[in-house]
Formats: structure tokens, C-alpha cells, sequence
């Protein structure tokens, strides 16, 4: 599957925005065993970012570009994957931290931001 917004996402931007967020999460998790919830959280959440990303690409292209006809069957995946990895993700992480684990998830709503913020404006 190519994924066309990866070429979108300003890696460097991404990178550099997202480590702060996730090492004040780390900091307010105890060693070893919810560092591995939070980092498998945080890993969960980039995939999703990233397949969120392809989806709206795919729901908006037909309208962006002329003779683009949307895949159906990718863009099913991508919503049903996505959503199984994040409920997966958050579900390991809550048998893990307990009721401790409003600490990833608020490192996730921070990360679509930081995705927002390292979108390139550019047309490609």
C-alpha cells in the first residue's frame, strides 16, 4: 500500500515536536513496566497518525484532483485499522497503568497537533 502522505509529514518537525510530550509522559510513569505501556501507546498513536492522515487524503482526493477515484477497500481499511490499533493500544496500556493510563492518552490528543504542525503546506 503506498501511503502518499508520509511524503507530506516533515519528519524532522514531527520527530523533534513529538519526543517532549512523550518523555513528560515517561517522566510521570514508573520504570519498567508503564515506560513499555506509554512507549507502546506512543507507537500506536504514529501509526494511526499516520493512517488518519492517509484516510483523509483518500476521502479528499477525488475533490482535490482531477480523474482520482477514491479506493474503497483501502479506505475501509484504513478506517477499521486504525481505530483497532488505538482501542488494541489503549486496552494494553490500561491492563498495565490502571486507571494511570489518562497519561498516554493525553500524549495522544497532544500528537494530532504536533501531526498538524508538521503537515507541509506544500503541494506534492
Amino acid at each position: 500500500m503506498h501511503l502518499r502522505t508520509l511524503k507530506k509529514i516533515n519528519a524532522k518537525i514531527f520527530i523533534s515536536l513529538s519526543i517532549p510530550p512523550t518523555a513528560v509522559c515517561l517522566y510521570f510513569s514508573n520504570y519498567p513496566d508503564e515506560w513499555i505501556a506509554v512507549l507502546t501507546v506512543y507507537v500506536a498513536t504514529v501509526i494511526y497518525l499516520i493512517m488518519f492522515a492517509e484516510a483523509v487524503y483518500e476521502l479528499t482526493a477525488p475533490y482535490t484532483e482531477e480523474g482520482y477515484v477514491s479506493n474503497k477497500r483501502k479506505l475501509a481499511f484504513l478506517f477499521i485499522g486504525k481505530i483497532v490499533i488505538l482501542i488494541s493500544a489503549i486496552i494494553f496500556g490500561r491492563q498495565i497503568m490502571g486507571s494511570k493510563i489518562i497519561i498516554p492518552v493525553l500524549n495522544y490528543f497532544v500528537h494530532i497537533f504536533v501531526l498538524g504542525a508538521s503537515l507541509s503546506k506544500a503541494k506534492k
